[in-house]
């Protein structure tokens, strides 16, 4: 596996402990973890447009929008629902636990994933070493949030 590739994926997870409680807060200012997505996916929209504009011709790829499978879309609505669901458990819970356990359901539902190859993921044996893990996840959740 390629460094530069772990070094983005950690960015990404440091930047997604900066983003969620951004958008607690922005809750918090609004007084409706609903309401905290309107500003989110306005400004998230407009970005992802000019991001895909400034890096290259995009008329074809912005014309095959109109025919992704309906059920593709719904990735939309469980966005909504993780941003609301944040905006929720983070002053519940404290961002530590939030993470770790935001964390530990992506890793344990993606060896479930790529175990069955669900979702346009590559089919992954399970190994001894991997189930492992997913009980070391467990018990990670455990000590983070119960300790």
């Amino acid at each position: 596996m390629a460094l530069q590739f772990i070094g983005l994926a950690l960015l990404l997870g440091a930047i997604i402990s900066i983003y969620f409680p951004m958008v607690s807060q922005m809750a918090r200012v609004l007084g409706s973890g609903p309401m905290a997505n309107v500003p989110f996916f306005g400004i998230a929209f407009v970005t992802s447009i000019a991001i895909a504009v400034a890096t290259g011709s995009r008329a074809e790829q912005f014309q095959k929008i109109g025919s992704v499978p309906p059920w593709l879309l719904t990735s939309g609505v469980m966005s909504a629902g993780l941003i609301i669901g944040s905006s929720y458990l983070i002053p519940r819970l404290g961002l530590g636990a939030f993470l770790v356990l935001i964390v530990s359901g992506q890793v344990l539902a993606g060896m479930v994933f790529g175990y069955f190859g669900l979702f346009g993921a590559p089919e992954t044996a399970l190994s001894l070493g991997k189930i492992a893990g997913a009980f070391l996840v467990i018990a990670g959740i455990y000590l983070v949030t119960f300790q």
